[in-house]
């Protein structure tokens, strides 16, 4: 399964916020090792960029990735009935619809792994920025929310 591209900068995007901060093109990627991708991207503004960022790192979802891949055999600590953590009662929810597509694809699962979370971030007409973490599938959102960390001024080829 080819993994998807990385998002380029449209020619119509601007270069410059209205308050003159240059955008960044940020994009935000979930894999595991079958090849299944996630992937959300949008124009943030470089300037205090953990801030900024926060919206992008808010898509992930809050526990299980939804990518679906029957690996591990891992037990997942919300996989007792009584949490609902992970549950939503709503059946047309948008990840509830993407995880009965993929079991429909996958088949049943076999248990928790590991998702590769990769966050890049892109300047127009600049070298990329690319920090990733392997984190436990059961806690997407809460271990993405550390690739913010790994983004030291130093690692950043552009200034916030």
């Amino acid at each position: 399964m080819p993994v998807s591209p990385w998002p380029k900068w449209r020619g119509d995007e601007p270069v410059t916020a209205p308050d003159g901060h240059p955008y960044l093109l940020a994009t935000l990627r979930m894999s595991v090792t079958s090849g299944r991708t996630w992937q959300r991207h949008r124009l943030i503004e470089n300037d205090q960029l953990r801030t900024r960022l926060t919206p992008l790192l808010g898509t992930l979802p809050l526990s299980h990735s939804y990518l679906q891949e029957p690996h591990g055999g891992h037990t997942c600590r919300f996989s007792e009935p009584s949490l609902t953590m992970w549950q939503d009662t709503d059946p047309d929810h948008w990840p509830n619809t993407l995880y009965r597509q993929l079991t429909a694809e996958d088949g049943p699962r076999q248990g928790l792994g590991e998702v590769t979370v990769t966050l890049r971030l892109e300047p127009r007409g600049g070298e990329a920025c690319q920090v990733e973490r392997v984190i436990s599938e059961c806690n997407v959102r809460a271990d993405g929310r550390l690739l913010v960390a790994q983004l030291g001024h130093d690692r950043l080829p552009f200034t916030e």
